[in-house]
């Protein structure tokens, strides 16, 4: 029984020393750089929304306009690689973290933030992969019919509601890191440059947890009036933003922010620890 278990931990530790490699370092990123991309198309895209222009404000419209523009497929799946390279980065992080930390309550912390990006990141290769190969995705229809799933299963009310709430949480936390600067613990000395990133940063954490909170807070309004549709995912949250008085100054800061958060992403690639 103690041969299996130090056989598991060793197959577990080679595996990740394996998934650190400087290969894979590079690829991750470069996957830095097309979340930042996709932010500042979403950006770009919700700017255009109070004019009825540009497409969906999330990260299938901005993938989508990817696809056609030249060079596109390649583009895909570049981004495809990064991102993938990315979630397996944050994997390796999670073993490592529970391997090293000593502290439990740390430990599973730390853990459980890694294997949460992994997840977001992984969904985002996966996004690129499906445009990338021909296909389409519409993430405010994916949202809303996942919505209704959940929403004619058993308690799926008192779940969706409980996810409305843990995404206004992280939209939170997204805000409180840019307003206290934690986000340049993810960085090594930006050097010259560290004023520039420090302010992108703060206004691109803030703009993204603005975002997400409304995000959670109309998964919650699906919840609570039965009407799936509410539920739209990121465009969605752009677009009752705008929908609101002066919504066009809000739309455009927000606008504004995610591009600021899309900048950042590439300095992380540039500057980030890895």
């Amino acid at each position: 029984m103690g041969n299996a278990s130090q056989k598991a931990n060793r197959a577990v530790s080679e595996a990740a020393s394996a998934s650190r490699s400087p290969a894979l370092r590079i690829l991750a990123r470069a996957g830095f750089v097309f979340i930042g991309l996709v932010h500042i198309l979403i950006g770009l895209i919700a700017v255009q929304i109070d004019r009825g222009q540009g497409g969906e404000a999330d990260q299938s419209g901005a993938i989508g306009s990817l696809a056609s523009k030249p060079g596109g497929p390649f583009l895909l799946w570049a981004g495809f690689a990064g991102c993938a390279a990315l979630a397996l980065w944050m994997l390796s992080e999670a073993v490592f973290e529970v391997r090293s930390e000593s502290d439990p309550k740390k430990k599973l912390q730390e853990a459980g933030a890694a294997v949460g990006k992994a997840v977001v990141y992984g969904f985002l290769a996966f996004t690129f992969s499906v445009f990338a190969s021909g296909g389409s995705k519409s993430s405010s229809q994916s949202a809303s019919d996942f919505t209704a799933k959940i929403m004619g299963a058993p308690a799926g009310v008192v779940l969706l509601i409980a996810a409305g709430l843990a995404i206004i949480v992280s939209g939170a936390f997204y805000v409180y890191r840019g307003v206290t600067r934690k986000f340049m613990e993810d960085l090594q000395d930006p050097g010259s440059a560290r004023t520039a990133v420090e302010w992108i940063g703060i206004i691109g954490y803030a703009a993204k947890g603005v975002v997400l909170a409304v995000v959670g807070i109309l998964i919650i309004a699906a919840a609570a009036t039965a009407d799936p549709s509410k539920s739209s995912g990121l465009d969605g949250g752009l677009k009752t933003l705008g929908s609101q008085p002066y919504g066009v100054f809000l739309l455009a800061a927000t606008a504004a922010g995610l591009v600021c958060y899309g900048v950042y992403s590439m300095a992380r690639a540039r500057y980030g620890r890895f």
